[in-house]
């Protein structure tokens, strides 16, 4: 077992076809099945079965993916490594995405390539309107964004990264609810949230849509990292994703599910053959190649349409 077998392994895993992998990955389609097989041979297990026009893993090719995801990135971050002293590590690398994806899950990502590259100046910029993400992207203004709902495609390639479910938070209090909520539930509380346009409000304005509410909230803050304190001194409730939420938890927050689940997918964005070679490494954390074609995980749910930020 080498890190090519399984970098070619996690590509037909994600892309759910030994064609569209090969494409991916530049290699004739007979030289991937050699290897696959090969890895197949070595620990001694089908790793996929053939269904229609492509494959699905089995119980032990699934059991793989994770590890396999961790060895390659161990190669990468290595690599990475050596590469950051003998070249200096220097450079700038600047992403655009909205307040919301900015804390989670680009703040953990951002962290775990400057333990790598310590030299590299990194900005984030947070746009008025989604459109704004997609723009600097296609322009060159920005190097990499991050934005929910579906993808654009065309010149901009991209990434699948997180599924966030929207779940209630209260403030903790003995006569709140105990068991799923829906919006309604929350209104008496008086809701909270950002402006409209924003990423979280959009996500509660859809809320409220569907269960026949006003699109309004008792406290609008422009300050996404306010609203955890505001419903912890008792100003409201909020729908938050998870990330968030578990913050306000650990806090003495009241978190709920939601009796209709409600989750929207982040996407990483980035012009086709325009990334700097900081840019690509920056997209080896994630697991993706810059030339990969855009592929949610295998099984993946089917996930709300394009929203503004």
């Amino acid at each position: 077992m080498d890190r090519r077998h399984l970098e070619y392994f996690l590509a037909v895993a994600d892309l759910g076809s030994f064609t569209r992998a090969a494409s991916a990955l530049l290699i004739a389609q007979p030289s991937l099945s050699q290897s696959i097989a090969a890895l197949e041979r070595d620990l001694g297990s089908q790793l996929f079965e053939r269904h229609g026009r492509g494959v699905r893993l089995t119980p032990a090719g699934d059991a793989l993916v994770e590890p396999a995801r961790r060895t390659v990135r161990s190669f990468m971050l290595a690599r990475g490594a050596v590469r950051s002293v003998t070249d200096g590590g220097f450079g700038r690398l600047a992403i655009i995405t909205n307040t919301l994806w900015a804390i989670d899950p680009l703040a953990r990502m951002i962290g775990e390539f400057r333990r790598v590259h310590p030299g590299v100046h990194l900005t984030v910029a947070d746009p008025s309107r989604r459109s704004d993400v997609v723009d600097e992207v296609r322009l060159g203004e920005a190097d990499l964004g991050l934005l929910d709902g579906t993808p654009p495609g065309g010149i901009l390639a991209s990434h699948w990264l997180a599924d966030h479910e929207l779940v209630a938070v209260l403030p903790s209090h003995p006569a709140g609810p105990t068991d799923a909520v829906t919006v309604e539930d929350l209104v008496p509380f008086g809701l909270i949230s950002t402006p409209v346009g924003t990423a979280l409000r959009t996500l509660v304005d859809d809320q409220l849509e569907a269960a026949g509410r006003p699109a309004e909230v008792a406290v609008e803050t422009a300050h996404v990292a306010s609203v955890v304190p505001l419903l912890l001194s008792g100003a409201g409730a909020a729908l938050l994703p998870q990330g968030l939420a578990a913050d306000a938890a650990a806090k003495g927050a009241r978190v709920l599910p939601l009796r209709r689940p409600s989750r929207t997918s982040v996407h990483l964005v980035w012009r086709r053959g325009r990334l700097s070679e900081l840019g690509e490494h920056f997209l080896a954390f994630s697991g993706v190649h810059a030339d990969a074609p855009a592929t949610p995980p295998i099984d993946s749910p089917s996930l709300p349409d394009s929203r503004p930020v």
